[in-house]
């Protein structure tokens, strides 16, 4: 009976530290998914671009004007680049290294989405927004495949949070971090960072008719550190560009470098003087957001219509109104409007109004406590919380063997967290819900970064093929070629610019070389005496996953193959 006792008091204890340190635990869970992030492949096709990109730059040393596999580079600005370059140049190329600045930035952008939450919530309502957003499915991709997206939602929220610290409590300081913030956002992706910025403060603003704010002459600070912050990356993109009338590069004749960073590449796609279209509907992303906001949607679709309803009463122009935020609403619905109107579309392209969701999502989680129909909401998201275990053991048991010891054990113990006795005492509808969804998502979140993405990337074969060539010891520089199955995990990997292989010059190419193909360019090679196979990879398009491909019985129907050939005289 007293060893029974000193159990169940040690339990207790276990249990109250837990609970007491609960929000340090779960920044802590969510860090370790990006953490194990670090050190996946990088996934092609614009993520390995990226990085080869970088690579480059990195070797090259030209930092104001890019350049991809040698050729001009007109497409995103620099911000990525020069980060990524920076790291690569400390650390080596490795996924680790690549990868590194762009998530210390996220997680910049998670406090920056806390300390915003701060100015006008109380503190559980800005560890919930942090924790809403740091789990989102749109978070745990960009902290594995590293794009422009992930840099420009952080320096978008930590903009206008700077922006509410000069205008709620008049610091410069607020002021100035502000503008350089919204300069790294348009260095980051374009004039799409400083527009949401301007829909998220402009629009709290306005609503409330504080005019004495919006033509305050400081203002003209802030555009003059912009100004100044954007002035090198103007610098390359004029020397680059404008000054070169006889370039082309996207098939623009006499491209305007500044044009195109300014206006093209961002405001065009909505009025149809870019050439980048991919036929997407207006409604693409209400459908993308249902997963990528996932394992929040449900709630997030009962805030909505709560919300709105409440934005009505902002109209009274009471005193009260005044003291609400509405930089949340504007910072999400505006944007997503915006670019739905886009006649070039991807997923990726919402995700910087996604800190702007999970703060009005936390409010809304943070009021049930006293709602008498929250219980059944809970209910409901405790219900869509299983489904996050479940599809990872239908995943074991149809798509990849599961060959990590830990998984498993791991996901046992979380099941058992969710329906811990202590767990069940929680009295406060918030918390539960919150905690709860939490568990689920950090075990789905462990198994996509050390199991499902680890096991996909095996199907990439270009950068499995270029980590074994570049141990080659008897590899020449720059005597790698592509014919036919280019892909930038090549460069990356293979560190160096891979050349095409001209088929009709194939007899002046010196021995030694080796060239990597698909099963088309391999047959043309071996018509001649002199190539032989070295060896054989299964490829995968791993961005556009199909179940026939993820599942075991029917993935080699939907294989393709690339071969790595070698010049022998």
């Amino acid at each position: 009976m007293k060893v029974l006792g000193q159990n169940h008091i040690s339990q207790q204890r276990v249990s109250e530290y837990l609970w007491e340190y609960r929000y340090f635990f779960s920044i802590l869970c969510i860090g370790l998914v990006y953490f194990f992030n670090l050190f996946i492949d990088i996934m092609d096709i614009d993520a390995a671009q990226y990085a080869s990109i970088s690579r480059e730059m990195m070797e090259s040393g030209s930092y104001l004007q890019v350049f991809e596999q040698g050729k001009d580079y007109l497409d995103k600005p620099p911000l990525l680049f020069w980060i990524s370059s920076l790291s690569l140049k400390i650390f080596g190329v490795h996924n680790f290294a690549y990868k590194l600045p762009a998530v210390l930035i996220i997680i910049l952008g998670l406090y920056s989405t806390f300390r915003f939450t701060l100015l006008w919530y109380n503190k559980r309502t800005a560890w919930y927004s942090v924790i809403i957003l740091g789990t989102t499915q749109a978070f745990y991709l960009i902290t594995n495949d590293i794009r422009t997206d992930g840099i420009l939602t952080s320096f978008i929220i930590f903009a206008v949070w700077q922006l509410f610290r000069f205008l709620k409590d008049r610091k410069i300081s607020g002021l100035i971090l502000g503008a350089v913030g919204a300069s790294c956002a348009l260095m980051a992706k374009g004039p799409i960072g400083l527009v949401i910025i301007a829909f998220a403060v402009g629009g709290d603003l306005l609503i409330k008719l504080q005019l004495k704010k919006i033509l305050d002459y400081r203002w003209l600070v802030f555009i003059f550190i912009i100004a100044v912050l954007l002035f090198p990356m103007c610098y390359g993109l004029y020397t680059q560009f404008d000054l070169h009338p006889e370039k082309t590069a996207y098939g623009i004749s006499n491209p305007s470098g500044l044009k195109f960073f300014f206006w093209t590449q961002s405001f065009g796609r909505i009025t149809g003087e870019s050439s980048w279209k991919n036929d997407t509907s207006f409604f693409t992303f209400f459908h993308t957001i249902l997963w990528d906001f996932q394992p929040w949607v449900f709630l997030m679709l009962a805030m909505i219509f709560y919300k709105i309803k409440n934005l009505v009463g902002s109209f009274k122009l009471h005193e009260k109104y005044k003291k609400v935020e509405y930089a949340s609403l504007f910072g999400f619905i505006l944007p997503f409007l915006a670019l739905s109107l886009s006649s070039y579309k991807l997923p990726h392209y919402i995700f910087p109004t996604f800190p702007f969701m999970a703060i009005m999502v936390a409010d809304f989680i943070n009021a049930l406590s006293d709602k008498k129909w929250a219980k059944r909401l809970a209910q409901i998201q405790f219900g869509i919380s299983h489904s996050f275990f479940l599809v990872p053991f239908v995943a074991f048991g149809f798509f990849f063997s599961l060959q990590n010891n830990f998984i498993l054990p791991t996901l046992l113990v979380l099941l058992y967290l969710l329906f811990w006795r202590s767990f069940e005492k929680i009295k406060d509808v918030a918390d539960k819900i919150i905690f709860s969804t939490l568990i689920a998502i950090w075990g789905f979140g462990l198994v996509t970064s050390t199991y499902f993405y680890p096991n996909l990337l095996q199907f990439q074969a270009s950068s499995i093929a270029a980590k074994e060539i570049v141990k080659e010891p008897n590899l020449p520089p720059q005597k790698l070629y592509a014919f036919n199955a280019y892909e930038s995990s090549l460069s990356f990997y293979a560190q160096q610019i891979i050349s095409e292989f001209k088929i009709d010059q194939t007899h002046s190419y010196p021995a030694g070389i080796f060239v990597f193909s698909d099963e088309e360019g391999k047959d043309k090679l071996l018509k001649y005496s002199e190539y032989e196979l070295i060896k054989s990879y299964v490829d995968y398009n791993i961005t556009a996953l199909s179940l026939p491909f993820l599942l075991k019985k029917t993935r080699n129907d939907h294989l393709e193959n690339r071969f790595l050939l070698k010049k022998i005289r």
